[in-house]
């Protein structure tokens, strides 16, 4: 061990301890990382998703509007969000990187949950790796707030109040973002959407019966 010299004297050095890794953590991160990277390339590559045949329920979401966000495809966002938390988990679990992972897994919760109720209430379909990313969600939540360091002072962010309020803020703060932006492309998707539902329809030999007088 190295020495320090301290008015003429000699002292131990105090030596930092290694950053002590979550390795559940780690493994919803790469999970989620892995999932929402593979859509993102199957997007960006104009292919289709395991599972995601032409016609199918997955494959009218990934080709709805909803399946692009800001420009990009909507699972970039996924994958960027996985990714700053494998960093801030790898740098080590400080109070205040553990905070940032909180309201992080909180808005992907809250993300996934609101394309989830695209998926089923508007475009009336369900795919299995939108499914399967949101269940990697919830577990980086429920695992953050397992491993939550001990509360020190009545601010402590890992207090249970505190705790509530990060959490409620991230997701009404991405909720809101992601309704304004899917709203404000609206207008220009609609012709979008219905060559989607003609596609899933006639894939599934759907026969519509109608009259007019």
């Amino acid at each position: 061990m190295a020495k320090v010299k301290t008015r003429g004297r000699e002292r131990p050095a105090v030596e930092t301890a290694p950053p002590q890794f979550d390795w559940l953590l780690i493994a919803c991160a790469v999970a989620g990382f892995v999932v929402s990277g593979y859509l993102t390339v199957t997007k960006l590559t104009g292919g289709h998703a395991a599972f995601c045949t032409t016609g199918t329920s997955c494959d009218i979401i990934q080709s709805s509007r909803y399946a692009m966000f800001l420009g990009v495809p909507t699972a970039v966002w996924g994958a960027a969000l996985y990714a700053v938390v494998l960093g801030l988990v790898l740098s080590g679990l400080s109070l205040q990187r553990w905070t940032i992972v909180f309201a992080l897994a909180s808005a992907a919760v809250a993300f996934s949950a609101y394309m989830t109720y695209l998926a089923l209430a508007v475009l009336h379909a369900a795919c299995p790796w939108c499914l399967l990313d949101a269940v990697i969600a919830v577990a980086l939540l429920a695992v953050t707030i397992w491993h939550r360091p001990g509360a020190r002072g009545r601010r402590a962010p890992s207090r249970p109040v505190r705790m509530a309020a990060i959490g409620i803020a991230s997701a009404v703060v991405i909720i809101v973002f992601g309704a304004g932006v899917f709203v404000a492309g609206s207008p220009t998707s609609g012709l979008r959407y219905q060559e989607d539902l003609a596609r899933h329809l006639a894939s599934t030999g759907a026969i519509f019966y109608g009259a007019f007088w």
